[in-house]
């Protein structure tokens, strides 16, 4: 599924003329769950059914860790999420996906970061990669942040399932977009 022209008009206009390297993506906080901070590099695109994530980077890792910093803005408001580093090392470090081509690398990678917040609650605000091996499909990942809590995090639309259907990896020089429709 392609963006339509005003939906590229607008990625295009969110995408910093001048962009990092950086595997490691730190966002500035949003507000409420569902909307993305200033300078976020991700967005939140309607379907008829459930939501598409689409994040950006100038390179493979950055956009991957977007894009699990875009599930869990979607979770949760990140302006409320602080950094326990106990929690953080407990329950964010080391976090291994595997796969077979780039899509089900993508996939595993998200899968897994939302597995580990159905058993932990943890969300993340910080996601560094430790390890990526595109010979091996091999992703290994840690974030910093804290276990949600109900009491003083607000409640944003449940993340069931990270899904293929319209999936795509869009590789151009100096700029990586990832699109995953997630079930709600």
């Amino acid at each position: 599924m392609e963006p339509s022209s005003d939906q590229q008009r607008h990625i295009d206009e969110c995408i910093p003329t001048q962009s990092t390297a950086n595997p490691t993506t730190k966002i500035q906080q949003a507000a409420h769950p569902g909307v993305p901070p200033p300078g976020a590099q991700f967005e939140y695109l309607n379907h008829p059914a459930d939501i598409i994530l689409h994040s950006w980077g100038a390179d493979l890792p950055s956009s991957l860790c977007n894009i699990a910093l875009c599930m869990f803005g979607y979770i949760t408001s990140l302006e409320s999420i602080s950094t326990n580093e106990a929690e953080s090392f407990e329950y964010g470090s080391h976090m291994v996906a595997e796969g077979h081509d780039l899509r089900s690398l993508v996939y595993s990678f998200l899968d897994e970061w939302l597995f580990n917040f159905h058993d932990t609650d943890f969300v993340a605000t910080t996601i560094k990669l430790d390890e990526i091996n595109l010979d091996k499909w091999i992703v290994v990942s840690s974030g910093k942040g804290e276990v949600m809590d109900i009491s003083r995090h607000p409640q944003g639309m449940e993340v069931k399932a990270i899904t293929y259907s319209g999936m795509r990896i869009d590789e151009k020089e100096g700029r990586v977009d990832i699109y995953v429709v997630v079930d709600i």
